[in-house]
């Protein structure tokens, strides 16, 4: 069964709200984690991570949708990838959570899980800056997650106090932005 546009447009819009909403839960638990309120924390990052990626998969879906009869083969095989990574990825998560993988493991599933999902972002930029399917500020929003992800990582690299945490927070504000943006987007379609 295939969804109408604005049936597609709607749910994605919810799912990012979703998305958004369970990337900052995942955040404050994390920081709870490394803070040390207990390790009780760890798996709550993990399943709102996997909320998060599985939230992600219906905006995907709807930005094929939008975009794909002008953008060509080359997005379809973005959304196909990231779709499967977002699943990799959330599984790895909830596998580790009940047992099933170890930490190490999960690093290999969450790695190869968010390699196409950053891909994906990097394809909002494109959609946004190059025929302007997307509004402009979705594809600044995306553009600014994936080079905060950069620069936190270099941080991260260097150091891992405090400017670590300043770094890591603006990742996790401007990705929720980002996705935020999209699925107001997404939403607005509707209307349209």
């Amino acid at each position: 069964m295939m969804l109408d546009d604005a049936t597609l447009y709607r749910l994605a819009g919810l799912s990012a709200v979703v998305a958004v909403v369970a990337l900052i839960i995942s955040g404050i638990a994390l920081a709870l984690f490394f803070g040390g309120a207990g390790e009780f924390w760890g798996p709550v990052n993990d399943v709102f991570i996997a909320l998060t990626l599985l939230a992600l998969i219906l905006p995907m879906l709807a930005v094929d949708r939008l975009a794909g009869p002008s953008a060509g083969i080359w997005l379809r095989v973005v959304t196909v990838a990231a779709i499967a990574g977002a699943v990799l990825g959330a599984a790895g998560q909830l596998l580790l959570v009940a047992g099933v993988i170890d930490l190490e493991t999960s690093f290999v599933t969450g790695g190869l899980g968010i390699v196409p999902v950053l891909v994906w972002f990097l394809a909002l930029v494109i959609l946004a800056f190059g025929p302007g399917t997307l509004p402009a500020a979705v594809g600044w929003l995306a553009a600014g997650t994936l080079s905060l992800i950069v620069v936190g990582s270099i941080v991260s690299a260097i150091t891992l106090g405090p400017v670590s945490w300043v770094a890591w927070t603006a990742v996790l504000l401007v990705l929720a932005a980002s996705i935020w943006s999209l699925g107001t987007s997404l939403s607005g379609r509707v209307a349209a």
